[in-house]
């Protein structure tokens, strides 16, 4: 499985060719976006609360997930059904994205590459675990990727002062 930057704001989530997602961004700053799954599913995400400090996904103006960066500077995604995955950048300079479900498991690896001819993003994306049904499941990989590039901008300073 890939994810893809095909412009400035639209990342496809694709397997074997065939685009399962899209995450169409307003911005630059990686921090408002709309997530499609289908011709039919569409959800938003967007930073909220005091300090924009967690960003929401909605669909139909009802709460679905929620991504929000702990104190370790991890980012935790809480799921509807009350399950937390953690996204952790593993190893600092080889930047790999894991995301652990509950029972510290890692349940899916996102690898970025860059291409510095076209300065896009690509994502090789496998999963470990396969009885975990968001590791196959298209918005939580979409909210994987969207966390991915989230994390970057953040360390990179790219969104800072800007929400």
């Amino acid at each position: 499985m890939n994810a893809y930057s095909i412009d400035n704001n639209t990342f496809q989530l694709t397997e074997n060719n065939q685009v399962l997602s899209e995450i169409l961004y307003e911005d630059l700053y990686f921090l408002k976006a709309e997530i499609k799954v289908s011709d039919t599913e569409a959800y938003i995400v967007k930073p909220v609360g005091l300090f924009q400090t967690s960003i929401s996904v909605t669909s139909n103006g009802t709460e679905i997930a929620k991504l929000v960066m702990n104190w370790s500077g991890n980012i935790v995604i809480s799921c509807r059904d009350e399950k937390n995955y953690v996204l952790k950048l593993n190893k600092f300079f080889r930047g790999k994205y894991i995301i652990e479900n509950e029972n510290r498991e890692n349940i899916i690896q996102l690898t970025p590459k860059f291409n510095w001819k076209e300065f896009h993003y690509h994502y090789d994306i496998s999963s470990n675990i396969s009885n975990d049904h968001y590791s196959k499941d298209p918005l939580f990989l979409s909210l994987a990727v969207y966390a991915a590039n989230y994390f970057a901008a953040t360390i990179s300073g790219a969104n800072s002062g800007l929400v």
